[in-house]
């Protein structure tokens, strides 16, 4: 076998274990951030019957809309602890980027000494991440401000246009928000391939700029088509959902669904692994 081909089979291996590991961190978050919201549910009393929960499910939805109303109080107090929950999943989730990306780069490491290089990377990453959810907030606001101060100017023109003008705005502003995080991921891939304590987040970040600034085209195109790929992958298994998985509250059904929008969300999480991976070699590039 050529070296090649074993560089070509290490990669994929590891790739898939990188994928592996974030789909499981995120799949047992998920079902934490979920779980007070399900107690709630049976506190209710509601899904006491012989079929349990599916009778939320039916077409109408007539009982979860009456579940609704009647334990609005509980649902509430168990959604704002699932939101508290949520936050601090994202936050955790951290650890599991650092282990990918650190996996993606380096593949042969220990298993302990990766964890130490993720916990050490940890407070790097969360300021990291505050930075970049200010500066995409203050693009969403600058968004939202220029579409204001179009309305006065657009006054006199066709009504389509007014009505186009703020959805546009709005695009480009997701669209700069999604390319800042780009530069987001190759500050983050600059701190795992150094793994330097004194390399501080203005050093991480001033790297990827400089990467930003020379290579534009290439953090584009390997960002986007990963967005676009993670997109195909959930609206591809609403479709699938809405053509092929029965609507009859069963078991089946609801297994079904379940199967269906993991395999979802492994599509999407492979082409976030194919994205970080394009983040390291760009970061590696402009040293």
């Amino acid at each position: 076998m050529s070296d090649h081909t074993l560089n070509r089979a290490t990669r994929l291996s590891t790739a898939a274990a990188a994928g592996m590991l974030l789909w499981i961190s995120r799949t047992l978050l998920a079902l934490l951030v979920s779980y007070p919201v399900l107690l709630a549910i049976r506190g209710s009393g509601m899904t006491n019957g012989p079929d349990g929960d599916a009778v939320l499910f039916q077409p109408g939805s007539l009982l979860l809309l009456e579940l609704l109303r009647v334990d609005a109080v509980g649902l509430t107090a168990a959604a704002q602890i699932s939101l508290l929950l949520l936050g601090l999943s994202a936050i955790f989730e951290l650890i599991p980027l650092a282990l990918a990306l650190d996996l993606l780069w380096l593949p042969k490491h220990p298993l302990r000494e990766r964890l130490t290089r993720a916990l050490g990377l940890f407070p790097r990453f969360l300021l990291l991440g505050a930075i970049a959810l200010l500066v995409q907030a203050a693009l969403m606001l600058a968004a939202s401000l220029l579409g204001a101060a179009f309305k006065p100017v657009l006054s006199s023109a066709d009504e389509r246009l007014r009505s186009i003008a703020p959805l546009a705005l709005l695009g480009l502003g997701l669209f700069a928000c999604g390319w800042f995080g780009g530069v987001l991921d190759i500050a983050r891939a600059t701190l795992v391939r150094r793994d330097a304590p004194e390399l501080g987040v203005r050093a991480a970040f001033a790297h990827a700029l400089l990467c930003l600034r020379e290579r534009p085209f290439r953090v584009l195109v390997g960002l986007y088509p990963s967005v676009a790929g993670s997109a195909l992958g959930l609206l591809s298994a609403a479709w699938l959902l809405t053509r092929f998985v029965p609507v009859s509250a069963s078991s089946v059904a609801i297994a079904l669904s379940f199967g269906v929008h993991q395999l979802a969300m492994l599509f999407a999480i492979g082409w976030r692994v194919r994205w970080l991976g394009a983040a390291l070699e760009l970061s590696a590039e402009s040293d």
